[in-house]
């Protein structure tokens, strides 16, 4: 995290200005958009963020108020969302979280209003209309692919899961609530078609735009590829490597893929008595108890301090999580896949087709091909030097300052009356 000391400082105008934050309560939506607040909070600004009960303590590190709400997200495993009916719940399920966010912020701002509300892509559905209803600009988050016409990452994950049948219950419901909240805030005038499609005039994206499939496409002057945002989190984790000097791997299947001790048993043997020394984090839902004994060259722990042991990583074993992923080749550490969502899947074909690591297909995961893709990618130089390729390239995205930049830029443009609105292919 960024020192939060304010500093007194105001935006390019100098006007001390109030943003808010809504995110959904997904650790990985969450953490790219931390060092951001914080920077806000430095140079000046009121910041109120809204997110799951569960992330009120980390969030508060910012120097934000905070306000917490019970997610939706608590009541279901996303990593098992993965059939066609998955695809039509799905927007129901954010949108449910969305309108959580929506009263805990309206519950506590009363009759004030921000300048500007920064969301989640997940949450654009009660953003959007909350920002025309104030009148107030805003400002998308994606910690996920963008999509326009060239990508449509919806279309890559209808291909993997399959697509809804016409008229599925589950969207229908999902249509309705969206023309009630439409209604609601007297904005019966707009479609879904309308409030799904439309564009803000700024987009923050939390990766670079060289990792973006089809990334020259993205307007430059609405989209900001400003790279994972983690620089603070990087400067305070530490992790001291083994003092012998052996390699390190660091695996991990995230906060949103648990419940999975065969994996991390079969990694415990893969390694054992092997020249690497392996660190796990477990997560939720298993106890590192749970894999004793182990062997000396293996550490398991249920949270490790993820960026400090990427600096000193050979290998990172994950699930694909973008976040994961881009944490990983800000530290310069080629990556071993073992996707298991179908979000994951094409996080994974685009580390594939950029030669930044081995992707391991879930049908032949097992210990021979574990270990023969980490050594692989320990020694391969020429994806070394594309990971430190990327790694430059995130450094040069300017990470948390350009995405506070683009964000006081932004409303000094609006206060001005300055502004475009256009479309683009978002997803439900």
């Amino acid at each position: 995290m960024t020192d939060t000391t304010d500093t007194g400082t105001t935006g390019p105008d100098g006007t001390r200005r109030h943003v808010v934050f809504l995110n959904n309560s997904g650790l990985g939506h969450v953490i790219p958009t931390l060092d951001v607040a914080a920077e806000l909070v430095r140079r000046g600004h009121e910041v109120t963020y809204v997110t799951g009960c569960n992330l009120v303590d980390r969030v508060a590190a910012t120097g934000a108020t905070v306000l917490g709400y019970p997610s939706v997200l608590d009541e279901v495993d996303l990593s098992e969302m993965v059939t066609a009916d998955d695809t039509a719940r799905m927007p129901s399920l954010y949108l449910q979280e969305g309108k959580r966010a929506l009263r805990t912020l309206e519950e506590h701002l009363g009759e004030r209003r921000p300048d500007l509300i920064v969301y989640d892509l997940t949450l654009y559905h009660v953003a959007r209309v909350l920002s025309r209803a104030w009148d107030v600009p805003a400002a998308e988050t994606f910690p996920a692919l963008a999509s326009n016409k060239h990508f449509k990452l919806l279309d890559k994950l209808i291909a993997k899961m399959g697509r809804a049948r016409p008229g599925h219950p589950a969207l229908q419901d999902f249509l309705r609530e969206l023309n009630d909240l439409l209604a609601q805030y007297g904005q019966s005038d707009t479609s879904v078609e309308e409030l799904v499609g439309r564009e803000e005039d700024l987009n923050l994206v939390f990766y670079t735009r060289s990792f973006q499939p089809a990334g020259a496409t993205f307007d430059a002057a609405r989209y900001h590829f400003v790279g994972p945002c983690l620089e603070g989190a990087a400067a305070a984790e530490q992790w001291t490597p083994p003092a012998d000097g052996s390699p390190v791997v660091l695996i991990s299947l995230g906060t949103s893929v648990h419940r999975n001790p065969e994996f991390f048993r079969m990694c415990v043997e893969t390694f054992r008595d092997t020249p690497w020394h392996v660190v796990m984090a477990v997560h939720k839902g298993i106890a590192p108890a749970d894999l004793a004994p182990l062997p000396p060259n293996v550490e398991v722990h249920t949270w490790a301090p993820q960026l400090a042991v990427l600096r000193h990583a050979e290998v990172f074993v994950s699930h694909a999580g973008l976040g994961s992923i881009t944490g990983a080749l800000s530290m310069g550490t080629p990556v071993v896949l073992v996707p298991s969502t179908p979000e994951h899947e094409v996080h994974a074909q685009r580390v594939a087709e950029l030669g930044l690591g081995r992707v391991i297909r879930s049908g032949t995961l097992g210990p021979d091909r574990l270990r023969a893709a980490v050594d692989e990618v320990k020694a391969d130089q020429m994806t070394r030097k594309r990971v430190s390729k990327m790694q430059q390239d995130i450094a040069e995205a300017g990470g948390h300052t350009a995405a506070a930049d683009a964000l006081e830029g932004h409303m000094a443009r609006a206060s001005r009356g300055f502004g475009r609105q256009g479309r683009h292919d978002g997803i439900l």
